[in-house]
């Protein structure tokens, strides 16, 4: 579905080009997308429909005989990138499910689409807006719009797991495994779920030829912001989106060697014979499969699924059900999730892995096992671990404070109150430590995401806290120029650490005490600049298993991914974004760094068909801010939504999960180094963990910064 305009932002910056360079905003309502009129074919009739969706069964029936019988499943327990890749992003039971019910209706689409030659118009406004109830006999549309119909208790003050009844007007807004939204129309090849092509209908450049041109490895430290900058990034990303892979019969899926008989899931990145890093071991092909797609209940182009509650919730460490979120807890009357203690660790650490034998993780250790939190991909690499860690402390810690002032308090009562409280402090440094850095301090204003010192703010029921396909995924992947290659471990006795190929799936330095030494380094060190480059660890060597030479390419990903999910060209939402219109490469002159245009034009036909995420990369970053105007305008879009879409959102008064003004002030107090400070041995920091020590960010007593008192909770 598209976001309406009268859901988004009333102080969204539409952005105009001035004679600097930059993006000046208008109001969005001076601005409105209308639905243009199409006219339907004669013959396109209930009994067509009816028709297409009788063929579309068969067909259904016939592909899934024929996939079941020539399938080539991967086996889990291979320690292959692309096995670790397809664990990392599996689909649960729900996605597959809703998946199972789209699926007759885009094979509905397609069937009309060659039947009738409809245009990419026809499909986008008509086909998609067309009655189905009137016209099917059965109860498919029924079915499929029940599984979004839940009932809500509006008295509720604790979220649900899984983000559902956030809205009560609209339950399944925001909720896990529910569609994206769009800003603009996508853009598929044939109107439906063909992968976008060029603008004169030949194939895109390969997204691994974009990664080698343009996304090249250049060590370019930024003197801005730490690398803790990109690690908290990176677990915000994980609270609030997963696009999961589809797969078959419940099984990961090879997809490389090609072959004819493939499932059409399958979407290889294809890559030439002369690849300088890649044909050294042979490799000619790297397995990708396509996101799951969600039920739209409609026909019409594909939409994928965001299996996570888009909400920022701290779903990535409570998981997405109560079932799921019994399991991690202690239920022994103290409100605290299941722990290891460790001394020579430094503490608490999260339970081992419930599944070590097909974690792609546990095995590689035979001492130890991998971690289990509510997110299945906490294990990537040991910084992001680490800050699972680092959560489940100050849970533990604010549920034993929370007692110590409410000694009758059930454990339900106190591991519910301190869930309240660590979603909070999400919310807070991501608005208050993250943002301001990614977009500036300019534009926050003008989304109106700063934190108030004083008051309330409101939530409007009219906004969707869903997330954005666009920003899901292109926008917010802004991060993965900012990866280094090194992670430090620096202790008062020395300094080491490892590259990052090396530390995928390998999270077992934490039961040694590798936390305090991750935490001091990512805040010590520079993350890499926003740039296009992005370093040979992810380009080359993406959950590379240790001890082998070579993994998937995260920039091949990205750019097959956005034409995966249908996400148009760059100048699309340049234009979106109230940017020119681009016809002419002379134009982005304005837009991009330095010397990037001639790059860009050497590889794609028509500056149009630029990839949204290279294209953003590519721009010169706004005064004050980390990124530049397109990814800015997609990225406050949504905050604003994640902000004032939320009706537990921290800040909110009037609500019945509102925190006191006393409460929200004590909130208001902490930081991430504050967090950092009371759950690791380090004992100084600066305030501010994302940005460099400075005169205004100097390091500090770990005493001297301010602490939350929990007797703003205490009931009498």
């Amino acid at each position: 579905m598209l976001l309406h305009l009268s859901f988004v932002v009333v102080h969204l910056c539409y952005l105009l080009v001035n004679i600097h360079g930059q993006f000046n905003p208008l109001p969005l309502n001076q601005r409105g997308r209308q639905t243009p009129a199409v006219v339907m074919p004669r013959s396109f009739t209930p009994r067509a429909v009816q028709e297409a969706f009788g063929r579309a069964g068969t067909t259904i029936s016939e592909r899934r005989s024929m996939i079941t019988a020539r399938r080539r499943p991967q086996d889990p327990m291979r320690n292959i990138p692309s096995a670790r890749h397809q664990r990392f992003l599996a689909s649960r039971p729900r996605s597959r499910r809703l998946e199972t019910v789209q699926e007759r209706f885009e094979e509905a689409t397609r069937i009309l689409l060659t039947e009738f030659n409809l245009t990419p118009e026809q499909i986008l406004f008509g086909l998609s807006q067309t009655n189905l109830s009137t016209m099917l006999e059965g109860n498919e549309v029924q079915t499929c719009q029940n599984q979004f119909s839940f009932t809500c208790n509006p008295t509720d003050r604790y979220r649900t797991f899984d983000g559902t009844c956030n809205n009560l007007n609209h339950p399944s807004w925001g909720m896990a495994s529910s569609c994206f939204e769009r800003l603009v129309e996508p853009d598929y090849a044939d109107g439906t779920a063909e992968k976008r092509a060029a603008v004169s209908g030949n194939p895109l450049p390969s997204p691994r030829r974009i990664s080698l041109e343009i996304h090249s490895h250049m060590d370019n430290p930024t003197d801005y912001v730490t690398h803790m900058f990109m690690a908290f990034g990176q677990f915000l990303d994980h609270d609030i989106s997963l696009s999961p892979l589809s797969r078959v019969n419940n099984e990961l899926i090879e997809c490389c060697p090609t072959n004819p008989d493939d499932p059409p899931q399958c979407d290889p990145i294809l890559l030439e014979a002369d690849d300088p890093f890649f044909s050294a071991f042979g490799i000619d092909c790297l397995s990708n499969v396509r996101t799951t797609m969600c039920s739209t209940c409609s026909l019409g182009p594909r939409q994928q699924t965001n299996q996570l509650s888009s909400y920022i919730d701290a779903s990535h460490i409570y998981a997405l059900s109560r079932n799921e979120s019994m399991a991690l807890r202690n239920n022994d009357g103290t409100g605290t999730l299941r722990s290891v203690s460790l001394p020579e660790a430094g503490g608490e650490l999260p339970p081992g892995s419930a599944i070590p034998n097909e974690d792609q993780c546990s095995f590689q250790d035979p001492n130890f096992d991998c971690f289990e939190t509510g997110d299945q991909r906490a294990n990537q690499h040991p910084a992001l671990t680490s800050l699972h860690v680092l959560f489940l402390r100050e849970h533990n810690r604010i549920a034993r404070g929370l007692r110590e002032v409410n000694p009758r308090w059930d454990d339900e009562r106190l591991y519910q109150e301190t869930r309240r409280i660590i979603g909070a402090l999400m919310q807070m440094i991501t608005y208050n430590e993250f943002l301001p850095l990614v977009i500036g301090p300019e534009r926050m204003e003008w989304f109106d995401l700063s934190i108030r010192r004083n008051g309330f703010t409101q939530y409007d029921e009219t906004v969707p806290a869903t997330l954005v396909n666009e920003f899901s995924t292109a926008a917010y992947r802004f991060g993965h120029s900012l990866i280094n290659s090194f992670f430090p471990e620096i202790t008062s006795g020395s300094n080491s650490g490892g590259r990052l190929r090396d530390m995928f799936q390998f999270p077992f330095g934490i039961y040694r005490g590798q936390v305090d030494g991750l935490m001091t380094g990512l805040t010590q060190s520079p993350a890499q600049k926003y740039d296009r480059y992005m370093v040979r660890d992810v380009t080359n060597h993406l959950y590379q298993p240790r001890g082998n030479e070579s993994g998937l390419d995260l920039a091949s990903l990205n750019i097959n991914r956005g034409r995966d999910h249908g996400i148009p060209g760059y100048t699309t939402l340049v234009e979106f974004c109230g940017g020119p219109q681009i016809n002419t490469w002379g134009q982005v002159d304005r837009l991009f760094q330095r010397g990037l245009r001639q790059l860009f034009q050497g590889i794609y036909e028509d500056v149009r068909d630029i990839d949204l995420f290279s294209g953003g990369l590519a721009e010169r970053p706004n005064q004050g801010a980390v990124v530049g105007p397109t990814f800015t305008c997609i990225i406050g879009i949504q905050f604003y939504h994640l902000k004032y879409g939320d009706r537990f959102f921290f800040e909110h008064g009037g609500q019945v999960g509102s925190f006191t003004s006393a409460q929200l002030r004590e909130i208001k107090k902490m930081t991430l180094g504050k967090l950092i400070c009371q759950n690791s041995g380090i004992d100084e920091i600066q305030p501010n963990v994302m940005l460099y020590p400075s005169s205004r960010n100097a390091v500090r007593r770990c005493d001297e910064l301010p602490e939350m008192d929990f007797n703003a909770w205490r009931q009498s």
